[in-house]
C-alpha cells in the first residue's frame, strides 16, 4: 500500500460529542407517553407523576455526569482513511508493534465494530459511521499489552447483516485471490488484509459465521472459541446468544497465541466468566487415535457443491493418514440452524441494533450512550441511513407478529439443536463440515439487481456456521484447498472448551510455513 502520510488525529477537545439530552416530563409529555405505550394513565395520575418526576430526572443527571467523568476522550494514534484497492480498510493507523511480549512485532487488523479509543467506528453503516468511542475494547487493550500493534480497522457489511462482504455502505470488499469476487462477510476487510499479506493476524466478530466465512473465502485459518471465553466488552453485537470473538491468521500457532492473550473474563462482560486459556500447549500432539466424524448432511447437494464436498473428504483422508479414526455422523436437525439464526437475528438482534444497543443487555456491563444517541437520532431523521438488509429484516420481522413470541420459540429450538450437537459429539472428538457451501461469489457490479445482492447477503452462506454460535461450541475454519483457483474451507467442531483438539487438527493440516497469501496479493 506504500508509505502513508497520516493526518493528525483530532484532539480530545476538538472531537464533537453528541449530547445526552433529556427534559423534565410535563403532564402533556406523560399523557403522550401513556398513549404511545398503552399505559392507561389518567389525567389525575399524569399530574401526580409530573410532580414526582424531578427526583427521577435528577438521577439521570447524576448518571450522565458520572459517565462523562469516567470516560474522557483519549488521544488516539494518528490515522488515515483507507484508500486500498481492495476497499478493505476503514482506517490505517500510524502504529508500530512493540518488541516485547508474546505478540511482539505482529500487525493486527480489527473489524470496525471493535472500539479503539479515539478512532471512529463504522460497522459498514451510515448509522454508525463517524462515531468516536471513548474507550477501547478489552480485546484491543490485551492485544496492545502483548506487544502487537493494531494497524488497521477494517470494513464490514452494513451493520454486519450480511454474509458476502458486498453490502458496506461504500461498496463491496474485493477478494485478493480474484478481484472480481467478494470476500464473504461480515468481517470482510480483515480477511482481505490477511490474504493480501498486509497484516499477520485479525480480530473478528462472529454472530453467524462472520469470523469464519471470510477466512474460508480468503484462505486463512480462524478459531472461534467456546462462548464466553473472550469478552465482548467494547464490541458491537447482536445478542449475547450469538455474539463471539473470532481470531484469524495464516499460522495456527500465531492464532493460538493471540486467542490465548484475549481470553479470560474482564468482569464487565458477565457472559464471559472463565479463566484465561493457554491454547499453545499440545499443538503438535498430532491426531493419532482422535475420533473424527464427518457430518453426513453437510456434504449433501442441499448444503454444498460436489467440489467442496470433495475437498472436505480429502482433508479427512489426510487426517486418517495421520492416525485419526474416521466415521460418518448424522445430525437430523442440521438444517434447522439457519432458520433459528435468522429468527433470532430478525426478532432479537435487529431491534437491538436499531435501538443502538448492539447486543448490550443487563448481563453485559458496558455500553456507549453517545453511540445509542447517534444511531437513534440518525434513524429517526433519515431512513436513508438504513441499509437494505436492515430494512428487510426489520419490516419482515414486524410483519410476522410479536417478536417476543418468536424469540421464545427460537430459544426453545436452540435448546433442542444444542442437545443434538452434544449427542453427536458424545461419540467423536471432532466433527467436520464445509465452512461455506461454495467458493467466493462474484462481486456485484453497477448493473447487478438489488434483489440478487440482497438474496446472496442473507442466503445460505451461513448454513454450516450459524448453528455453532447458537450452541456455544468452539469451531475452527481450516483452509482446505482451492476450487477453480479460489480457496475453500473445512470447518472443525469440538465439545465445549476443547479448542485444543481443533488446533491439533489444524496443525496437522497446516503447510510448512503456514497458509500462503493470495498470488495477486495487495496489488495487481
Amino acid at each position: 500500500m506504500g508509505t502513508r502520510a497520516f493526518a493528525t488525529s483530532p484532539s480530545a477537545a476538538a472531537v464533537r460529542r453528541e449530547v445526552l439530552a433529556w427534559s423534565t416530563p410535563t403532564v402533556r409529555a406523560i399523557r403522550a407517553a401513556s398513549d404511545r405505550l398503552n399505559l392507561g394513565i389518567t389525567r389525575q395520575e399524569a399530574q401526580l407523576y409530573a410532580e414526582l418526576a424531578p427526583g427521577l430526572v435528577a438521577a439521570h443527571g447524576r448518571v450522565r455526569a458520572a459517565w462523562e467523568k469516567a470516560h474522557p476522550m483519549p488521544e488516539p494514534p494518528p490515522y488515515a482513511r483507507g484508500t486500498d484497492a481492495l476497499n478493505a480498510v476503514e482506517f490505517e493507523l500510524g502504529t508500530t508493534p512493540g518488541t516485547v511480549g508474546s505478540l511482539a512485532g505482529k500487525r493486527v487488523a480489527i473489524k470496525s465494530t471493535i472500539a479503539y479509543g479515539g478512532v471512529p467506528l463504522a460497522a459498514g453503516s451510515r448509522l454508525v459511521q463517524g462515531h468516536v468511542p471513548r474507550e477501547s475494547a478489552t480485546v484491543v487493550l490485551r492485544t496492545l499489552a502483548a506487544g502487537a500493534a493494531v494497524t488497521h480497522t477494517t470494513r464490514t457489511d452494513d451493520l454486519c447483516l450480511a454474509i458476502t462482504g458486498a453490502t458496506p455502505w461504500d461498496g463491496p470488499v474485493l477478494n485478493p485471490w480474484d478481484r472480481d469476487r467478494t470476500t464473504g462477510g461480515s468481517s470482510a476487510g480483515a480477511a482481505a488484509l490477511l490474504a493480501a499479506g498486509l497484516v499477520d493476524l485479525a480480530i473478528m466478530v462472529d454472530q453467524a459465521g462472520s469470523g469464519r466465512v471470510p477466512p474460508s473465502h480468503c484462505g486463512a485459518f480462524a478459531l472461534l472459541p467456546t462462548s464466553g471465553l473472550i469478552p465482548m466488552t467494547g464490541i458491537l453485537g447482536f445478542t449475547p446468544v450469538q455474539d463471539r470473538v473470532a481470531v484469524a491468521g495464516r499460522r495456527v500457532r500465531e492464532v493460538a497465541v493471540l486467542a490465548s492473550e484475549l481470553s479470560g473474563t474482564d468482569r464487565r462482560d458477565r457472559f464471559a466468566q472463565h479463566a484465561p486459556r493457554d491454547w499453545t500447549r499440545g499443538l503438535r500432539d498430532g491426531v493419532r487415535g482422535l475420533r473424527v466424524g464427518i457430518v453426513g448432511q453437510s456434504l449433501t447437494p442441499e448444503f454444498c457443491t460436489p467440489e467442496v464436498a470433495a475437498v472436505v473428504r480429502a482433508r479427512a483422508d489426510d487426517l486418517a493418514l495421520a492416525g485419526a479414526v474416521l466415521s460418518t455422523v448424522d445430525i437430523p436437525q442440521y438444517g434447522e440452524a439457519r432458520d433459528l439464526a435468522m429468527l433470532l437475528t430478525v426478532h432479537g438482534g435487529v431491534p437491538a441494533v436499531l435501538a443502538g444497543h448492539f447486543g448490550h443487555s443487563p448481563g453485559v456491563a458496558h455500553g456507549d450512550p453517545e453511540l445509542v444517541h447517534q444511531v437513534s437520532d440518525r434513524r429517526d431523521r433519515d431512513p436513508g441511513h438504513l441499509g437494505a438488509t436492515t430494512k428487510l429484516s426489520a419490516a419482515v420481522g414486524a410483519a410476522c407478529g410479536d417478536s417476543a413470541e418468536w424469540v421464545a420459540a427460537t430459544l426453545d429450538g436452540i435448546a433442542r439443536l444444542t442437545t443434538a450437537w452434544d449427542a453427536a459429539l458424545n461419540g467423536v472428538d471432532v466433527l467436520l463440515t464445509p465452512t461455506v457451501y461454495t467458493p467466493a461469489l462474484p462481486a456485484p457490479g453497477p448493473g447487478t439487481p438489488d434483489g440478487e445482492v440482497i438474496a446472496d447477503a442473507i442466503g445460505k452462506g451461513i448454513a454450516h456456521t450459524c448453528g455453532l454460535n447458537l450452541t456455544a461450541h468452539p469451531a475452527a475454519q481450516i483452509p482446505g484447498g482451492t476450487v477453480d483457483g479460489l480457496p475453500v474451507g473445512v470447518q472443525a467442531i469440538a465439545g465445549l472448551h476443547r479448542e485444543d483438539r481443533l488446533l491439533r487438527v489444524a496443525t496437522v493440516l497446516e503447510p510448512s510455513g503456514g497458509w500462503p497469501t493470495a498470488p495477486q496479493g495487495a496489488e495487481r
